[in-house]
């Protein structure tokens, strides 16, 4: 059986297989590889599949759900926060609950045993994609965070400047801007800057009027 099409030059899908019954862990690494997949490792146990995936850093782990030690949801739960990576679950049975619990998990695809190698290429694009989306908008919301952090800094700045020189709000930004420029500085670094001299001239002043 061949696998579908890749692209020229393109890597294979790294995979750790993790599933405690032998036949059943042999017949899916047959379906692996004939897709094309590069197999890295194979866990027996959830513990083991944890451990694989730090070391490995498979780009995708397909995970049986009941396994010895530790079961795969509590197993993708540890690898989501040590190397998070993309997981496909595999199940005996079906249920709402399992469901609910998978997706809590971070789980990407659910499929039933016994998958074929069609509805693995399947959810392994499916996952991948989920995935990557995910990651795509963790990133945009770190970077909104980052710049209403920014935008409070400059104002906390600004209103230090204005205070310490009697000027407007427009002529501190002007200053702050021609400041960095001269000292390739970010105004975001130059806002902390300022804050903290400012900080610094607090307690100075704080301790003089003490004394």
């Amino acid at each position: 059986m061949s696998g579908p099409p890749r692209d020229n030059g393109a890597p294979p899908l790294r995979v750790l297989l993790a599933e405690d019954e032998a036949t059943v862990a042999t017949a899916l690494e047959g379906h692996l590889r004939a897709l094309g997949c590069e197999v890295v490792g194979e866990a027996g146990t959830g513990g083991e599949a944890v451990a694989l995936a730090r070391e490995r850093r498979p780009d995708l782990i397909l995970m049986d759900i009941k396994m010895p030690d530790m079961d795969g949801i509590e197993a993708a739960r540890d690898i989501a926060e040590q190397c998070p990576t993309p997981v496909v679950f595999l199940s005996g049975h079906f249920s709402e609950q399992l469901l609910e619990e998978v997706v809590a998990a971070g789980g990407m695809a659910y499929l039933l045993k016994p998958a074929s190698a069609a509805q693995l290429q399947a959810a392994f694009n499916l996952a991948r994609q989920r995935f990557q989306e995910m990651r795509d908008l963790r990133e945009q919301v770190d970077k909104l965070q980052q710049a209403l952090e920014a935008r409070k800094l400059l104002s906390r700045a600004k209103g230090l400047l204005m205070a310490q020189h009697g000027i407007g709000e427009e002529e501190a930004h002007r200053r702050m801007q021609k400041y960095a420029s001269k000292r390739n500085m970010r105004l975001v670094d130059l806002a902390r800057a300022i804050i903290a001299a400012g900080a610094v001239a607090g307690e100075d002043q704080g301790g003089k009027q003490n004394g």
